[in-house]
């Protein structure tokens, strides 16, 4: 759902930042196919072939999400940028693009706070990053990488949005859209890192 309502924003923005968010809300939804995909795998039983089972099945999927849709996503977003620095257009009707983006801040925060409260059932006394670094559960480990490049992503192409809203000049929204490609590419690699195992 979010994913079609930032969709049509950005057509009816002709927001570059808004199309990175949307190819954002794309690839997040195919994170999560193959998440459960690989969740699913992992709980199958031995076979002959494998006969010590399926369980690091899932180590393979999350690896996967934040190889390929992660970095699809943001190997996307950075084209867009540099496309629209070389060829800048005005947003049109920003205002729908402020909404529909705070609209997604919220529902993403939301999200995250309950991605929270999973995590926290685990990490203990851990900071987040010392989790981070060290959880084994690699699908948490997507999830909150999906879920912090969400928030991060949507505060640069609301910021974009507003900057380009307020300026009038369309570079603005062009480099809101490099840095949510950027964004999502870094976000990709750490996480790609921690769940290799």
């Amino acid at each position: 759902g979010i994913f079609l309502v930032k969709a049509a924003a950005a057509v009816l923005t002709r927001s570059g930042a808004m199309l990175a968010e949307a190819v954002h809300s794309l690839a997040d939804c195919g994170n999560q196919g193959l998440l459960l995909l690989g969740m699913k795998r992992a709980k199958l039983p031995p076979t002959p072939d494998y006969p010590l089972g399926y369980g690091k099945e899932v180590y393979f999927w999350s690896f996967l999400v934040a190889l390929m849709l992660f970095s699809v996503g943001g190997a996307f977003s950075v084209y867009e940028g540099i496309h629209k620095m070389l060829v800048p257009e005005p947003i049109e009707r920003p205002m729908i693009g402020v909404a529909v983006l705070a609209f997604s801040l919220a529902l993403e925060w939301w999200s995250l706070r309950a991605c929270l409260q999973e995590v926290n059932k685990t990490r203990g006394a851990q900071s987040l990053w010392r989790w981070f670094r060290d959880s084994r559960d690699s699908e948490m480990i997507v999830v909150f990488g999906e879920q912090l490049a969400a928030i991060l992503g949507l505060a640069a192409a609301l910021l974009a949005v507003g900057v380009t809203l307020y300026t009038g000049n369309p570079v603005y929204d062009a480099i809101g859209t490099l840095l949510i490609g950027v964004l999502l590419i870094v976000i990709a690699v750490f996480v790609a890192i921690e769940v290799k195992a």
